[in-house]
């Protein structure tokens, strides 16, 4: 019995041995799998840091796209008594955007969510209707188109 005990020490020494010399100890497997997590984490961490800042840049592009297409739109001088102001107006537009094109209507009518902007002198006639604050219906004067006259 007592040449087991040396035995059985020199077979743990061993062991323990093994195991150290290959870089691993019994709780290795564990530390390895929350090593390689870590590492994904930071990745997707910087993924997301990444697209945080590609969206900023591409909403900064976007912003500067519209604001050249309002400054563009705003030196084109449009009114309500040409033609191309009331083409100008198209289905979903606010009130602000409608009065920016074609003015300040000349009357206003409004009953519960519904207004209608009235666009007058003596004649033509034309109106707007907004449901909500977005136009719902747009209803142009008639224009006379002057053809130059054939001798």
């Amino acid at each position: 019995m007592l040449r087991l005990i040396p035995m059985g020490a020199a077979l743990v020494v061993y062991m323990g041995g093994s195991l150290c010399m290959y870089g691993q100890t019994p709780d290795s497997g564990a530390d390895s799998q929350l090593d390689v997590a870590v590492k994904e984490i930071a990745l997707l961490k910087r993924t997301v840091d990444d697209q945080d800042r590609r969206l900023a840049s591409l909403e900064r592009t976007v912003r500067s796209l519209q604001t050249t297409v309002l400054a563009a739109t705003r030196r084109v001088a449009l009114s309500w008594r040409t033609a191309d102001g009331w083409a100008a107006v198209k289905l979903g537009m606010s009130r602000e955007q409608v009065v920016e094109i074609l003015g300040e209507p000349k009357s206003a009518e409004a009953v519960m969510d519904r207004q209608t902007l009235y666009y007058r002198d003596a004649e033509p006639v034309g109106k707007v209707v907004l449901t909500d604050d977005r136009v719902s219906e747009v209803d142009s004067p008639r224009f006379q188109i002057h053809a130059p006259s054939q001798q």
